[in-house]
């Protein structure tokens, strides 16, 4: 989107059979989050292709939109370019954590450019937040939390998105490192910024797709952590809410980072849902388009680090 740098990784198939799939990470992650289920994706057939966000990992930051001053239609708009730079017509959309926002956020968007849409213990939006997040997010939490980086901290942060953090490999944790781990205050200016998203989620997303869901009428599914510490696996009841026929599967043992504590249980649910998915035609019905707006529509976006 206006030459926005996007670092990308991605599985290629021997020989590609169906439409690629694309991965969105959640806050604070990046496009390896995805590393542990991409192998199983290409040999299904299928391009697969994960992200840094904008502002997240190696992506461009100079241009973009800090992470915590992004909006809804910054994301639709994005990911409408992102798929013109791939010269991707349809992909099967899958979002964890903050990415299932924004995937939710493009379904609405661009409901033509979906074979399927799926969310991985999404984000922003469910009618509850977290009691957890809301202590952290009250005012004065972040000026009594200013502490620095450490790896110590950086590797909590991680360990409490599993439900075994044993079940942690070293890598993420280095990769963590890497990209920068937040400091607890500037997570904390994260989960405000989430809260915020949440409302224009509310705005952009949910009252639409309250009031014509049948913007998007492809396949949903719904995946989580029965453990989830971040986000409870009991919002699944909100999200249904906003996708009655979505297909829910809850896998146990399992924390918030499904794709890497259980990469074998979600693909064996992931990768028969694309198979499904990917013999249903479904269509935009009349007025089902991208929801009006003032911004100007999208220009083709620069992908780079491929």
């Amino acid at each position: 989107m206006d030459g926005l740098r996007v670092r990308m990784i991605e599985a290629v198939p021997e020989r590609e059979r169906d439409e690629p799939v694309l991965l969105i990470h959640g806050l604070g992650g990046w496009a390896e989050n995805w590393s542990a289920v991409m192998p199983a994706i290409a040999e299904s057939g299928r391009r697969a292709i994960a992200i840094d966000l904008p502002g997240f990992g190696e992506s461009e930051r100079a241009r973009a939109p800090r992470y915590f001053d992004a909006d809804a239609p910054f994301y639709g708009r994005f990911f409408v370019a992102l798929l013109d730079a791939l010269g991707a017509r349809r992909v099967h959309l899958a979002g964890h954590s903050f990415g299932g926002a924004v995937a939710f956020t493009s379904a609405i968007w661009a409901p033509e450019r979906l074979r399927s849409l799926t969310l991985v213990a999404p984000g922003g939006i469910g009618t509850a937040l977290p009691a957890g997040f809301r202590f952290l997010v009250l005012p004065f939490m972040e000026h009594i939390t200013r502490w620095r980086r450490s790896p110590q901290i950086t590797r909590a942060v991680v360990h409490s998105c599993f439900f075994d953090p044993a079940r942690c490999p070293e890598e993420v944790v280095q990769q963590a490192e890497r990209y920068g781990a937040p400091s607890v205050g500037e997570m904390i200016r994260v989960l405000r910024a989430g809260v915020s998203f949440r409302r224009g989620i509310r705005d952009e997303v949910r009252r639409p797709w309250l009031d014509r869901r049948e913007r998007y009428a492809g396949p949903v599914l719904l995946l989580w952590g029965r453990e989830d510490r971040i986000l409870p696996a009991s919002l699944v009841e909100d999200v249904r809410l906003l996708a009655p026929d979505a297909e829910v599967r809850v896998i146990p043992s399992c924390g918030h980072l499904v794709m890497v504590e259980r990469p074998r249980e979600f693909t064996d649910a992931f990768l028969p849902f694309l198979d499904r998915a990917s013999h249903q035609e479904w269509g935009v019905p009349a007025g089902g388009g991208r929801p009006p707006r003032q911004a100007s529509g999208p220009s083709s976006g620069t992908m780079g680090d491929r």
